[in-house]
């Protein structure tokens, strides 16, 4: 059957519409005409996929990755980057107005990646024996199925060295051998930092004598076992030192990180010699640099080696009035509230499920100010909605392309009490 790609939402999918009912279609762009196959039909709505193109949209470009449209990593390389930028200016503003009952906020213009591939600087990879030998990838998209790669087109050159060297010195052994599960690689834009997951405890010697061999070679020579003290690298941000480990989150593209850290400290300026939280803190991304324009920062998080970074950090930025605590954020927050202790601004990165949980305590810490800082529109729209029957007023939210060639979409809203 045929149908007309209306929009594309979140989770990269085209939409059209057969007979009044809606159709997720993957692989489609807005105006065009596909010839379409049913895969599931869900009831209320259809999912299906492109078996030919009738009518091509003009932002119909050719994909740089032999294995897109298989590999979950990407969903928009058949996109030209201008549709691409439209497709997520909208997706927020509509999850916004539609999740969020935010209609009249103020959003501005997508700020676009400068690099659109090659970006990446961590990745995680799957491994696992199939065939008689370890093929080392990404997962299929929906599915558990790996798909083998040799180079990801969105990963910087040294991640793909990487990448290239662990797969053709995995592939070459016949016998399973290894407990290993996937492998997190980050770079520092010159050398790549590799951390081997294993999918068991029992008996890493095994382990141990391959990271030793990878060892020997330049591309992955800084090889360590998730346990182990990990090989740290170091990354300069807006003129700040950081140290970091593959295993530990930090924003996969720094040229757009930047920009976002250098948003939040422009929209913390009314709180300058001023107390404020950062939950979900981290390695320090946002603590650090709103450090050195405020009386004291505070920064959360549970990951007990993100903190220890972060406090090391601290440290070779000669950072003093930065303190980091190893804490649930929720946690923190409602402890917080009990003793009375206020802050003025609350800024919070939280992962993709947001921050719902912790939304109702945000008022008894007194903050005149937030900054949200958001991966997932439909969860950010959700909290904001939260907070305004909480007594906080989106003003502005400003999209970032932090992921260029996939539908996900940075975004930070700034919020004043009411």
């Amino acid at each position: 059957m045929e149908i007309e790609i209306e929009k594309l939402v979140f989770g990269g999918f085209g939409i059209g519409r057969i007979d009044g009912k809606v159709v997720f279609v993957k692989g489609g762009i807005p105006g065009e005409r596909l010839q379409v196959r049913v895969i599931r039909d869900r009831g209320s709505y259809v999912e299906a996929e492109v078996e030919k193109v009738v009518r091509p949209s003009s932002q119909r470009i050719e994909p740089q990755c032999f294995v897109f449209g298989k590999c979950g990593g990407c969903q928009w390389q058949h996109v030209g980057y201008k549709a691409q930028l439209e497709a997520k200016e909208y997706i927020l503003r509509e999850a916004l107005e539609r999740i969020g009952g935010l209609k009249d906020i103020e959003v501005e213009s997508i700020f676009p990646s400068p690099s659109q591939y090659g970006y990446r600087q961590r990745v995680t990879l799957s491994v696992w024996f199939q065939k008689n030998r370890y093929c080392v990838g990404y997962l299929e998209e929906g599915s558990r199925k790996g798909i083998e790669i040799e180079t990801c087109p969105i990963a910087t050159e040294p991640i793909n060295r990487a990448i290239k060297r662990l797969s053709r010195s995995l592939s070459s052994i016949e016998t399973r051998r290894y407990p290993l599960e996937k492998v997190y690689i980050s770079s520092d834009g010159v050398d790549s930092y590799i951390t081997l997951v294993p999918g068991s405890n029992r008996d890493l010697s095994s382990l141990y004598s391959l990271r030793n061999h990878l060892r020997k070679s330049n591309e992955t020579k800084n090889t360590y076992i998730l346990g182990e003290r990990e090989g740290e690298f170091e990354l300069y941000i807006l003129g700040l030192r950081f140290r970091a480990i593959p295993s530990v989150f930090i924003q996969v593209n720094s040229m757009v990180n930047e920009q976002l850290v250098r948003t939040v400290m422009d929209l913390a300026t009314p709180y300058r010699n001023k107390r404020v939280l950062d939950l979900f803190s981290g390695i320090g991304n946002f603590s650090l640099h709103l450090a050195r324009q405020s009386r004291e920062v505070f920064g959360v998080d549970v990951s007990a080696k993100a903190i220890r970074l972060a406090r090391k950090n601290a440290k070779l930025n000669s950072i003093e009035n930065a303190v980091f605590e190893v804490s649930d954020a929720g946690e923190f927050v409602k402890k917080a509230a009990r003793d009375r202790i206020r802050f003025d601004l609350i800024v919070l990165d939280p992962p993709r499920e947001g921050a719902k949980e912790i939304l109702e305590y945000i008022p008894k810490l007194h903050a005149q100010g937030i900054i949200y800082v958001s991966c997932n529109p439909t969860t950010l729209a959700r909290d904001l909605k939260m907070l305004l029957h909480l007594g906080y007023r989106t003003i502005r939210v400003y999209p970032f392309d932090m992921f260029p060639q996939t539908y996900h979409i940075e975004s930070l809203a700034l919020l004043s009490r009411i």
